[in-house]
């Protein structure tokens, strides 16, 4: 093995570490500030978005490793004529992360292409407007009490909290979290991988293909899904990202 793969062995298994988490199994959940106890709108979002950010950033530089991962791998690949061992390892391990469909009927670089278009960043304004709605500005009861500001739900016997308007067929839950980091890695993994935000991820790519900027008013029209309230959803966060200046680009 050459030294360029060598070097990028030891680059993806930084990304590898880097992306186990760190929150000690024993602590407690992460506790959330009373942002209804703000009398001023202006400081209560200013204090909101200074306590989601940090979270949103960490989860997408470790997307953003990722995915320099996996461009390493394609680069060295168009070099080398093949995949290594270890290269062909990872693209398997994010492909199951992001749920790549019909994985093991596809090559590696057909994987590897669909994966491109998966391991991505979210824009940080995309994902502070959707937090700030989803959560009433982390005023809601599953804000605060189970940190999940973006209104997520899961399936699986424990994995939240049942909602009390829910009907006793209903098998969905609202997601709980220890921390907001979790959530925010759920949320982002939730676009990133969900058939529902094929269009979000679609456009994405094209930005990139075409060079230009990856913004969070560009990616918001992929959103039809997430709300039952559909195209006024969509208008409703570009909303939020102009009047709250939280336009960004995602590098």
């Amino acid at each position: 093995m050459d030294i360029k793969r060598l070097m990028l062995a030891g680059f993806l298994l930084i990304v590898v570490l880097l992306g186990i988490n760190f929150w000690p199994p024993s602590a407690p959940p992460e506790a959330v500030p009373d942002f209804a106890a703000y009398a001023r709108v202006a400081e209560k979002k200013q204090a909101f978005f200074d306590f989601v950010r940090p979270s949103i950033q960490i989860e997408n530089s470790l997307i953003l490793a990722e995915r320099q991962a996996l461009l390493a791998i394609k680069a060295s690949d168009a070099i080398e004529a093949r995949y290594a061992d270890f290269e062909v390892e990872q693209i398997r391990q994010l492909a199951e992360k992001y749920r790549v469909p019909n994985r093991e009927a596809l090559s590696d670089n057909e994987v590897l292409t669909n994966l491109l278009s998966r391991v991505d960043v979210v824009p940080e304004g995309l994902a502070l407007a959707q937090a700030a709605n989803e959560s009433a500005w982390g005023t809601s009861r599953f804000a605060r009490d189970y940190r999940n500001f973006f209104g997520l739900w899961c399936f699986t016997e424990g994995c939240g909290v049942k909602p009390r308007q829910a009907s006793a067929e209903s098998t969905h839950q609202v997601a709980a979290f220890d921390s907001v980091r979790a959530g925010v890695a759920y949320y982002l993994l939730t676009l990133n991988s969900h058939p529902a935000y094929a269009a979000l991820r679609a456009r994405r790519q094209d930005l990139r293909v075409a060079g230009q900027a990856v913004t969070g008013d560009a990616l918001a029209a992929g959103l039809l899904r997430y709300s039952e309230r559909g195209q006024d959803y969509v208008d409703e966060i570009k909303q939020m990202i102009r009047g709250n200046g939280l336009e960004s680009r995602a590098d």
